[in-house]
């Protein structure tokens, strides 16, 4: 029956007219007489009933058009479907992982079913497996006071009634880590009705002002690999030290600066975790080998500086002597590590205050140790501070200020020392570029005194852009002269091996200079070699594609391993002069060469001696195969005139000049 729906006036209207006509048209037209007649006037009167009663009017405005020119297809597939569930799980998993990776954790209370649900973070924030948080505020119930469980409750009813947020601070029962109290905030979702049925909300470690104080000091002050104090921290509380001394003449401190030798080799031969967990280590034996009062503290990549305070007999360097000792044998021993025996090497640099009355001298005349145990070296042992060191340092200075100058006045000049080919009757096959410094005031310096400074400050990457350039110049010369095969080594120092800019930067020397990438070999140390392996390799390759040749320098006194080797583009390795000294009469050394030549011929590569002085050793890598030689044996380092005398007299091909060629 569908008197009531939107029609039900049109329905009680005709229901009406039907009761009126039943009731006083058979009067009116006398159907007493024709009873045929009214037995059909009656039917049309139910039959109007029942429209009015049951009849489905059509809805006022809903009338449309019907579109008969789309095509709906019989069969329609499931692909749609199953794309929107993919969907929707994707964005469950991406909101799962969103609330995971909160700082606060995230719980969510299913009104209806009473069920919570915790994220993992809550059960991290509170210090429990993930599996034992269950499903329910029991979790809360269990942890928190008494007092507050109920806070807690009536804050949850209250939201879930007025519809409205909370935010509470329960205390826990177990404090932790200096934890006492966690914040929990909710808020309730309603539907429809206005009933709620569910509340979502966020549970946090409450922060108090001494807890966000010791936060903040921790960013701020702390060395997050190592967790000692970082170079900040440091330098403030060296400040303060230096200022009580000067106010009281008999307090006296010490500074030692601990560097961890050939630490870039380490990362290189392992990996950088393996090395972030050697620095950690080190890190721990320092502060183990201090007392609570001394300041530990990482200054740089691999450099730890500790401030060892109220020195006792400070004035004598014997007194200090036993404690930095100790220091430094706690740190250098043996670290097991990833089943792993590793050996380290660590320079230690002692200034004690009397010596210095500002951070700024202290921390230079430490640095000033360390540079010099480095260059004589004497890496791995423990220098004191003395008036001659400083008297060094300021020398230093002063050479870094004057290659500065050097290197815009173009001072640089090259020489040129032979390589020859005793399997060829002693022909020439190339030279090596060594840079010599023409000082206008002290004449000719050699490299050892200013190759170390140029690396520590960086200098070396000018510097050896104008060698590179100059080289390169030279070499084009000799082969416009007719040397189309002479090929010019030039070294490059780990720094310039690791600018980014590297193989740019060659590109466009030879394309100034006009020189060929055949005639040109750069020479790196087995250290570089070894440092960021994989770049290096890159970088290796790009240069080899180019035509230039490269050469492994200082071969056997580095850390390189025969598997990185065979990855490398190498076609020369250069034998150290220390293993070639003693080769004719000391059989270890003579052993160590023999296997340096086997490798290079089972890697099918050049190998040259270097440092070759005597006949003796000569025959002796004659004898095991190893064909070129340089040293002072067949020519010391050449000035370019002499070099191209020494050319013309031992190149064993014809030359032919560019100028004649062009001419013919």
């Amino acid at each position: 029956m569908r008197l009531f729906d939107e029609h039900a006036v049109l329905r009680f209207a005709i229901l009406f007219a039907c009761l009126l006509f039943a009731a006083f048209i058979p009067d009116i037209l006398n159907f007493n007489a024709h009873v045929l007649s009214l037995v059909s006037y009656f039917v049309a009167i139910a039959f109007l009933a029942y429209i009015s009663m049951f009849y489905k009017f059509p809805s006022s405005g809903s009338s449309k058009k019907i579109r008969n020119d789309l095509e709906i297809p019989e069969n329609v597939s499931n692909d749609t479907v199953r794309d929107y569930q993919k969907d929707l799980h994707e964005k469950d998993e991406l909101f799962k992982m969103v609330v995971d990776v909160s700082s606060d954790g995230f719980w969510t209370f299913d009104v209806p079913t009473g069920k919570v649900y915790w994220s993992s973070r809550v059960a991290k924030l509170l210090g429990m497996d993930p599996s034992q948080v269950g499903d329910s505020f029991d979790l809360i119930k269990n942890l928190v006071i008494e007092s507050d469980w109920g806070k807690f409750r009536a804050a949850l009813n209250e939201s879930l009634n007025e519809d409205k947020p909370f935010t509470v601070t329960l205390g826990l029962l177990s404090q932790k880590a200096g934890e006492k109290n966690i914040v929990v905030t909710g808020r309730p979702q309603m539907n429809d009705d206005g009933r709620p049925i569910r509340v979502i909300g966020s549970l946090g470690v409450f922060m108090d002002k001494a807890s966000i104080e010791r936060q903040n000091y921790s960013f701020v002050y702390q060395d997050p690999l190592t967790g000692v104090n970082n170079r900040k921290f440091f330098l403030e509380k060296l400040k303060i030290e230096v200022e009580l001394g000067v106010k009281r003449p008999d307090y006296s401190f010490a500074v030692a600066l601990l560097d961890i030798d050939s630490f870039g080799a380490i990362n290189a031969s392992y990996s950088t975790n393996f090395g972030d967990n050697v620095l950690r280590i080190v890190s721990d034996r320092i502060k183990g080998s201090c007392r609570d009062n001394d300041c530990v503290a990482r200054i740089g990549p691999d450099v730890f500086a500790v401030i060892l305070h109220n020195i006792q007999g400070a004035n004598s360097e014997d007194e200090l002597l036993p404690i930095v000792r100790r220091l430094h044998n706690n740190v250098k021993t043996p670290i097991q590590l990833e089943g792993k025996e590793l050996y380290i090497s660590v320079s230690m640099a002692v200034v004690v205050n009397r010596e210095a009355d500002c951070v700024e001298d202290i921390m230079a005349n430490a640095n000033a140790v360390l540079r010099d145990l480095k260059k004589n070296g004497e890496h791995g042992n423990i220098q004191f501070f003395t008036g001659g060191i400083r008297e060094k340092a300021m020398k230093l200075y002063k050479l870094e200020y004057e290659i500065r100058r050097a290197i815009q006045a173009k001072e640089f000049v090259l020489m040129y020392q032979p390589i020859v080919d005793i399997g060829n009757g002693d022909k020439i096959v190339g030279f090596e570029a060594l840079v010599r410094w023409n000082n206008t005031e002290q004449g000719i310096i050699s490299p050892a005194e200013f190759i170390p400074i140029a690396e520590e400050t960086g200098l070396i990457v000018p510097m050896g852009a104008l060698i590179l350039k100059m080289a390169c110049e030279q070499t084009k010369k000799w082969v416009d002269m007719g040397y189309k095969n002479i090929k010019v080594a030039v070294n490059f120092s780990a720094k310039q091996f690791a600018l980014e800019n590297m193989v740019d930067d060659v590109k466009k020397v030879l394309a100034e200079t006009h020189l060929n990438p055949q005639n040109l070999k750069l020479e790196i140390t087995e250290y570089t070699a070894m440092c960021e392996v994989e770049k290096t390799i890159d970088i290796m390759r790009a240069l080899s594609s180019m035509g230039l040749q490269i050469s492994i320098d200082d071969f056997g006194t580095g850390y390189s391993s025969l598997s990185y080797l065979k990855r490398y583009p190498v076609h020369t390795l250069k034998m150290d002069k220390s293993f070639i000294d003693h080769v004719a009469e000391d059989e270890e050394d003579a052993t160590f060469a023999k296997m340096v030549i086997g490798i290079a011929k089972s890697l099918n590569l050049d190998l040259i001696a270097e440092g070759v002085e005597t006949a003796d050793q000569l025959e002796f890598l004659r004898r095991e195969g190893c064909r070129q030689i340089q040293g002072y044996y067949f020519s010391k380092p050449l000035n370019p005139e002499d070099a191209l005398g020494y050319l013309q007299e031992h190149y064993n091909e014809a030359v032919t000049p560019v100028a004649a060629e062009v001419v013919a």
